[in-house]
């Protein structure tokens, strides 16, 4: 069997194939750290796909740029069927009601305008713990998760402070047709 491109299926084609199927089966990512490699599970929640990670504090910049290493974004939460699920996986799960989670939300384009960082539109849903967003001391354009008894809700804060992060999985434009798939398994 020869695993050469033919003339008929370009070089693109058949990247575009095998990345959809690597994304169609693939339900963890490579992390690798000092020539070490560990395998770091994919959460479904819900509809999506989220990476927490709670060893590690960072400030709202560097939990985007941790995301996007990843080729993922900080979530951003659209519904309350979303929020609902999110804040159960948390709290059912020993540690995490005690942390604080970085978001993809912010107003540092426009004060009380909060945006979507990953697609940039303004955000459609938000479950706001009482008396937020508040800018204390004008200077808190960053959203984070924080539990207040046992429930998750979205609060401002400095986007310098430290907080852990929530990556999710990008939603693909397109999604890979299983007929497309068979045809490049026979070829």
């Amino acid at each position: 069997m020869k695993y050469l491109i033919n003339d008929e299926m370009g070089l693109t084609q058949c990247c575009i194939i095998i990345l959809c199927f690597a994304s169609v089966f693939s339900k963890s990512i490579n992390i690798s750290s000092c020539g070490e490699s560990e395998t770091q599970p994919l959460i479904e929640i819900g509809s999506k796909y989220y990476l927490i990670n709670s060893a590690t504090a960072m400030n709202w910049f560097n939990a985007a740029l941790y995301c996007r290493n990843y080729d993922m974004d900080l979530a951003v939460i659209e519904s309350a069927a979303e929020m609902n699920a999110l804040s159960s996986y948390l709290t059912t799960n020993e540690g995490y009601v005690s942390l604080y989670f970085w978001l993809g939300v912010t107003d540092l384009a426009e004060k009380r305008k909060f945006m979507s960082l990953k697609d940039g539109r303004p955000v459609l849903y938000a479950k706001w713990v009482k008396g937020q967003p508040n800018d204390a001391g004008q200077n808190e354009n960053c959203v984070h998760l924080q539990a207040f008894d046992k429930i998750f809700y979205m609060t401002v804060k400095n986007c310098m402070s430290y907080f852990h992060t929530i990556c999710e999985v990008r939603q693909s434009k397109k999604t890979c047709d299983m007929w497309d798939l068979k045809k490049f398994m026979e070829r």
